[in-house]
């Protein structure tokens, strides 16, 4: 008799990022373990630890997300393709 092995992919923990602009800085910021977001601004290596209560910080949307939708978008035949197709209209 055969025996399975038990195989458990192993994956690095990815944090919760989200695009985002700081002021009028546009970047990543990734959450923090309590205190905050790392915004880490377009191209660059440094980041600055931002608080979550700051005005300044504005969340767009997640990054794994919003990259998979923009590679199925393109997939369909990119913007102007999915703005003019007739599946866009209402019942």
């Amino acid at each position: 008799m055969q025996k399975v092995m038990d195989f458990q992919p192993t994956r690095k923990p990815q944090g919760i990022t989200h695009y985002a602009y700081y002021g009028d800085l546009y970047g990543t910021a990734e959450l923090l373990n309590g205190s905050g977001y790392l915004f880490r601004q377009d191209g660059q290596r440094t980041a600055k630890l931002v608080s979550y209560k700051d005005a300044d910080l504005m969340l767009l949307g997640l990054v794994d997300v919003a990259d998979f939708q923009h590679d199925v978008d393109l997939a369909l035949g990119g913007a102007a393709a999915i703005c003019t197709s007739r599946l866009q209209e209402v019942a």
